[in-house]
């Protein structure tokens, strides 16, 4: 019988062979159903230790809240020379009597480099990570393979209440800025990022030079609060507005802490934490004059404390209420409507 194109049904043969060639060649092929592909699962460091933030610049962060150790150093094609950084993951283990097939999420912090490399995807997990694959009572041993084939898949970072925190560089400069960012919870990882000087409000592109760390040329002229426009991979757009304040420290953690809301032209305006600050002392003055009662000293972080150094302990201070006393929270509450 003889091949003819104009015969429905070799139309449909045609189009379905080129079709399962298509997905083989892309990989498609071997995604499940429930959207999780194949990869290689290994694990490092202590065996119930947090791994590290080394390539991606967050250094001891990951030991704390919001990544508590459940944290992946990626190979190339999901460390992405630095872009793949903060990107999630859900990965689970199907490995009997060991694993316990329950996904679990993970951080991209870290890059494997090398042997990483002999497989298309390899994820080498904390000590923490990797026997939280496990069921009860099977961490140990599941650590004791060495490896084991996993099945991951790309998912949205949730990080509670912690939003986007910025780790200045230590060689930061009048005439250099750069910092390390971290907690985006949209897609994970950042596209693109941009600064502008309180003075110039003109935002002006930053160079990613290694991990999660951008950096930009300044002009002394140009002086903080530094504003921040962050670009997700899929195109969302967050402004983090006067995130790094006026007398920023290098080598510090500034944090943007509270929820962000979408604008007018689809941008998202993060409210910093020396913006709540602000807002708090506005209305609380306000309703203090109102009784005569004496005015409270300036309201800001730096008269709390001095800018941690690790970008969680700043998180964990404020929702411990070191800050806040809860009767002055409540003030807050009633204050803020």
């Amino acid at each position: 019988m003889a091949f003819n194109l104009q015969n429905p049904f070799f139309v449909f043969v045609f189009v379905f062979v080129c079709s399962i060639a298509s997905l083989v060649a892309s990989h498609e092929l071997f995604v499940n159903g429930d959207g999780f592909s194949p990869a290689l699962g290994t694990w490092y460091g202590d065996p119930r230790g947090a791994g590290s933030g080394g390539a991606c610049g967050w250094a001891n962060d990951v030991q704390s809240p919001p990544f508590s150790a459940m944290i992946a150093a990626g190979n190339a094609r999901i460390f992405l020379q630095g872009k793949g950084c903060g990107d999630c993951y859900q990965i689970k283990c199907s490995r009997e009597p060991y694993c316990s097939k329950n996904p679990i999420r993970v951080t991209i912090t870290d890059e494997c480099p090398g042997a990483c490399n002999n497989v298309p995807f390899h994820f080498d997990l904390s000590g923490t990570a990797f026997g939280a694959m496990a069921n009860p009572g099977q961490a140990d041993n599941l650590r004791n393979l060495g490896q084991v084939d996993i099945q991951y898949r790309r998912v949205q970072c949730y990080y509670g209440r912690t939003k986007i925190a910025f780790k200045i560089d230590a060689q930061t400069n009048p005439y250099w800025f750069a910092t390390a960012i971290e907690y985006d919870d949209r897609d994970g990882g950042l596209q693109s990022v941009e600064i502008a000087s309180a003075n110039t409000r003109q935002f002006v592109p930053m160079k990613n030079i290694w991990g999660a760390v951008w950096q930009a040329d300044v002009n002394p002229s140009l002086h903080a609060p530094f504003s921040f426009r962050l670009t997700s991979p899929k195109g969302s757009v967050v402004v983090a507005t006067n995130a790094v304040p006026m007398g920023f420290v290098p080598a510090r953690c500034y944090m943007s802490d509270f929820t962000a809301t979408l604008t007018n032209n689809n941008e998202i305006s993060v409210l910093t934490t020396a913006s709540f600050f602000g807002i708090i002392r506005h209305r609380v003055t306000t309703w203090i004059k109102a009784f005569h009662f004496p005015i409270l000293p300036p309201l800001t972080p730096s008269s709390l404390a001095a800018p941690p150094t690790d970008c969680f302990f700043f998180y964990s201070d404020f929702h411990q209420n070191r800050f806040l006393p809860t009767l002055f929270q409540t003030i807050v509450s009633l204050l803020l409507g």
